[in-house]
């Protein structure tokens, strides 16, 4: 290969390393592209393939890439990133569950490869204190490496990962601790080191975790511009980094506390997340993984023992103190073996923390020799050996989380029901302004198996040709593939807008619709306008109506406002069910108003769904009462009603007034009706033994017209 690079270079005039930036780029690009084709192929993780394709094009091989300024600053925006997204990723709700369990994670996986450090860096290297301490902190820290390849596989709001995630966080900040410790005793006034320091790490704290939600509250609620938001979110991840680094702890700290900040902010399905994971798969990462490649110098190996003997030290030190760490934690919260190996996976990896210990033990010299030469608290060999010991680790790190990663992907498999079937979504598609919103939300409701389909309707009598319904498909397109949806066109040419909806929800097999009603400006118009209202008197399956006048990502709570006996509709189940996931894709609570019977019920269903959201439950006697309650809402709450049709189970004349209701008195709360699955319903059964054989619920003529005063009382009032 050298041989090679020389015939190139007399040939064509070419140096190397390569100076020229644009050539540098494109290499780097070469190797983002070719190296996970050609590791792939040969069994070897493509988190481990960058990094042994960076050390081969490094300064310490083949010399063909330079370690310059660029490849340094891109590899720690990479780094950066890798928290930052770690942040973003994390399931809030489970991590306030597992609070605990993190803290304890975080405790042992920092005290049990320490000790291993103290042993080893006193009895097999004859390290003095200060530099047993430093190798604890080496040790007892570790860097989300092998992050990506959970967020791949989809399991980065999984119960290990997010305790790893906070476990990381408190090993990194203990280490930071004994690094401050160590560098302070070395200067100057160290005793006055602490108090600023806390003072400026409170203050980095109050910024990240205050200052910044309120900022990117009002930022990306004013500016829907994708290029802006996924800008403001980056400029937001390094400010935080910064702060961070101005205290004297390690940036990402702050980059994590930034991603933990925002992670209410950003829906995990939604372009500005979508944005987030591409960028930092396809330019951050690669980066940070070549740039450590290009650190290790192995000629140093070749020097004598000596230095192949403090790497080995090292690296078996570090990985069973890590090991021993998550395997007793495994044992004693009884997890299971592919959680045991995810949580020794995901910690095994080191990067920054290691190379900011080495690079402050390297520097801080002790005393001199004869000869003039420094003494450094950590010698070259250190340097080298935790180089290698990177490498090493990061391997380990990508092979044992993939496999464990895999293998809790087949645990949940097994456990999903056999006879699970898909419920597939359309979205007919009319409006322009609407359609961002309604494809959002048709995603957070999907589940697993569920296909999703776009309609429109070629009416020619309502003045829809082909080339319209065209354009709202093309556009309905570029929406999804921007938060990475998959979408199946479909345009059809109907008598009239309800039959085309009809006819392929029965070609496609669709359980649910969902659709979008405007504002309307005269108060005497029914909300849901013609189509709307005939779709709904031929339809028999189950029917979202949205309206929503400010963006789905700012809701906080979902409301639900159940009748009696709504549990006994065909598609209740699937309408709490989604319900709730379109809460955790929000990191919103859930507020439940219903019949004492109806929440228990739901309770059942929370037990079988096993989701884990915030959930309020209220009951709900009087319907009279719903206006009240709803005025009581704030601009972050979702109000979502069940109304029913006629001849079904939980049908109320009161309920056929909810949408003139809040049209009239709520135009400004954002709000979603949803009518079940319509069936036959017969009313004379004396026995049942299911849900649907219970009789409806009779209200009296009199209720329905108070509810109809109460209505008119507060339009009264509002003109």
């Amino acid at each position: 290969m050298c041989v090679i690079l020389q015939s190139m270079s007399e040939l064509f005039g070419i140096s190397f390393p390569v100076e020229n930036p644009i050539a540098v780029f494109l290499i780097v690009l070469l190797i983002i592209l070719l190296a996970p084709i050609l590791f792939k192929r040969l069994g070897i993780p493509h988190i481990v393939g960058m990094i042994l394709a960076g050390m081969i094009v490094g300064p310490y091989a083949l010399n063909i890439l330079p370690f310059d300024r660029s490849i340094d600053v891109f590899g720690k925006v990479g780094l950066y990133y890798i928290m930052f997204l770690a942040g973003m990723e994390i399931d809030i709700s489970d991590l306030k569950k597992n609070l605990t369990k993190s803290v304890l994670f975080g405790l042992i996986t920092f005290v049990v490869p320490a000790l291993f450090a103290l042993l080893a860096g006193k009895y097999l290297l004859g390290f003095s204190l200060m530099a047993c301490l430093l190798l604890a902190a080496m040790f007892a820290s570790h860097t989300l490496v092998s992050f990506p390849i959970i967020s791949r596989y989809g399991l980065s709001n999984r119960s290990a990962v997010n305790i790893a995630v906070g476990g990381t966080v408190i090993a990194v900040t203990f280490s930071m601790i004994i690094l401050a410790t160590v560098d302070s005793t070395y200067h100057e006034s160290s005793g006055n080191t602490w108090l600023p320091m806390l003072l400026k790490m409170l203050f980095s704290l109050v910024v990240i975790f205050y200052a910044i939600p309120r900022i990117s509250r009002y930022f990306l609620k004013k500016y829907e511009d994708g290029i802006l938001r996924f800008v403001f979110v980056l400029a937001m991840a390094f400010l935080g980094a910064l702060l961070t680094e101005f205290a004297g702890f390690q940036g990402v700290l702050g980059a994590f506390f930034v991603g933990l900040a925002l992670n209410t902010q950003v829906p995990k399905l939604s372009s500005l997340m979508n944005r987030v994971e591409f960028v930092g798969n396809a330019i951050f990462f690669p980066y940070f993984l070549i740039s450590i490649g290009m650190m290790i110098n192995l000629r140093a190996f070749t020097q004598g023992w000596e230095g192949w003997y403090v790497a080995i030290v090292m690296s078996v030190s570090v990985l069973l103190g890590k090991f021993l760490a998550a395997k007793i934690f495994q044992w004693s919260t009884k997890m299971s073996d592919a959680q045991g190996s995810l949580l020794f996976g995901l910690t095994s990896g080191r990067a920054a923390v290691t190379l900011a210990v080495v690079m402050i033990g390297y520097n801080i010299i002790v005393g001199y020799q004869e000869d003039g030469s420094p003494i450094r608290l950590l010698n070259e060999y250190v340097f080298n050996g935790s180089v290698v010991m990177i490498l090493i680790s990061c391997l380990i790190s990508s092979v044992v989380t993939e496999k464990a990663a895999k293998q809790m992907l087949l645990e949940r498999n097994e456990q999903t029901q056999p006879d699970e079937k898909a419920h597939n979504i359309l979205v007919p598609v009319s409006n322009p302004k609407q359609i961002d919103q309604l494809l959002h939300t048709a995603v957070m409701l999907k589940q697993s198996k569920d296909k999703l389909y776009t309609l429109s309707v070629v009416d020619e009598h309502a003045g829809m040709d082909r080339k319209q319904c065209s354009n709202l498909l093309n556009m309905a397109a570029h929406y999804a593939a921007s938060i990475d949806a998959e979408f199946h066109q479909v345009m059809r040419f109907d008598t009239d807008v309800p039959s085309g909806i009809v006819n392929a929800v029965k070609e496609f097999q669709v359980s649910d619709v969902l659709v979008g009603i405007h504002h309307h400006t005269h108060l005497k118009d029914h909300p849901f306008g013609l189509k709307l209202r005939g779709l709904l008197k031929h339809a028999s399956f189950n029917v979202y109506i949205t309206r929503f006048n400010q963006m789905l990502d700012d809701t906080k709570r979902i409301v639900l406002m159940l009748p009696e006996k709504a549990e006994y509709e065909h598609g209740f189940s699937l309408f709490m069910q989604r319900s709730y996931r379109l809460c955790q894709h929000l990191h919103a609570s859930a507020v439940i108003y219903a019949h004492p019977d109806t929440l228990q019920h739901i309770r059942q269903l929370l037990r079988r769904f096993d989701l884990k959201i915030s959930l309020e439950l209220n009951e709900l006697h009087n319907w009279q009462n719903v206006p009240l309650i709803i005025d009581s809402l704030t601009e972050h709450d979702l109000i979502s009603f069940v109304l029913s049709r006629k001849n079904t189970v939980s049908y109320a004349p009161l309920l056929d007034e909810i949408p003139l209701m809040m049209e009239r008195l709520f135009p400004d709360k954002m709000v979603s009706y949803f009518y079940p699955e319509q069936t036959v319903f017969v009313e004379n059964i004396t026995t049942y033994s299911g849900p649907l054989s219970v009789p409806a619920t009779h209200h009296h003529k009199d209720d329905v017209s108070l509810f109809t005063q109460i209505l008119n009382d507060g339009l009264d009032a509002k003109n």
